[in-house]
């Protein structure tokens, strides 16, 4: 081996030992999501090195974020060794602390739970005072993990106060107070679709649903079987309460179709042909014109194409 191939073997040897000994650039992450209560540099940098596991500040309260200035980044960056070079573009970032939801349907299980266990009637659903959202927590927490402090009913049992400790993922919970009514519920039946006019109502067309009892109506139609064989005047959405008079009996009779006009006597049925002038189902009261006197009178649609005058009782219709 001559001497120029020594010096260029070494060369080699040296540049890979500099190589292997150079600190690999980090990179900031595109998106800066934390799962803990506190950020570590691996929460900002890829390819943070042996204090990927440093704690740099506390993070936001779950579900919040927090705005870090480029120059804190890059004091951080000094701070702990990491080869990052500012971007000149770079002003701001935001950070997100992850987070659940628990549901206000699971909220109002847990509370309605506990009136019951203090006495509560159990036929009532919770209502909450100003609070229609779920509550924000860190995650994977789950309901189980809500504990009451402070609860209480009021003498008639239908209002509650209470201060629920919440996890915070910090060393204390959140107290979090809760307030609201038990309201009495009924069933009452509600379609499982939307309905138009025309279409007979069948059982598979009813769902039903808790609802509270103070605020139906005498209107309110409580039983099934005021809508099953029936139609709708209007359309009416699904899960909506169905008043007495948005439903009718199907159309029996159709406006300016013939019908068979009838009246009866202790004696006699005389019967005429006539023409209705409005539509109408079974049992409803309509309009109708003698096709030979012409006349106008009330009639009750007994079937199809058939009808009782129900004015005029002695009017002649012209038997036949």
């Amino acid at each position: 081996m001559t001497h120029t191939t020594k010096w260029l073997k070494a060369i080699g040897i040296a540049t890979a030992l500099l190589g292997s000994l150079t600190t690999q650039a980090a990179e900031l992450k595109p998106e800066l999501m934390v799962v803990e209560r506190v950020v570590r540099l691996s929460d900002l940098f890829y390819d943070a090195g042996e204090n990927a596991s440093q704690i740099v500040f506390e993070a936001p309260a779950p579900g919040k974020s927090k705005s870090i200035s480029a120059k804190d980044l890059e004091r951080i960056a000094i701070r702990f060794g990491i080869d990052w070079e500012r971007p000149t573009y770079l002003k701001r970032v935001n950070l997100m602390r992850l987070s659940s939801t628990i549901a206000a349907s699971e909220l109002s299980e847990l509370v309605h739970q506990r009136a019951i266990d203090e006495g509560a009637n159990p036929d009532t659903q919770v209502r909450f005072f100003g609070r229609n959202n779920g509550v924000i927590v860190p995650v994977d927490t789950d309901i189980s993990e809500l504990d009451f402090e402070q609860f209480s009913l009021n003498e008639k049992k239908n209002r509650f106060n209470s201060i629920v400790l919440v996890p915070s993922g910090g060393d204390l919970p959140t107290r979090l107070s809760i307030n609201g009514t038990l309201e009495e519920v009924r069933e009452v039946p509600v379609f499982s679709r939307s309905i138009l006019p025309g279409e007979e109502i069948t059982e598979k067309d009813i769902n039903w649903i808790s609802y509270p009892a103070n605020r139906l109506t005498n209107r309110t139609v409580l039983s099934s079987n005021q809508l099953v064989g029936m139609t709708v005047r209007r359309p009416i959405r699904a899960d909506k309460l169905v008043n007495s008079n948005d439903v009718t009996p199907p159309v029996a009779v159709e406006k300016g179709s013939a019908v068979t006009m009838l009246v009866r006597s202790n004696l006699m049925i005389l019967t005429a042909t006539g023409r209705a002038l409005e539509n109408g189902g079974v049992g409803d009261t309509i309009r109708v014109i003698n096709a030979k006197s012409r006349l106008t009178v009330d009639a009750k649609i007994l079937s199809a194409g058939q009808v009782e005058i129900i004015s005029a009782p002695s009017l002649t219709l012209g038997s036949r």
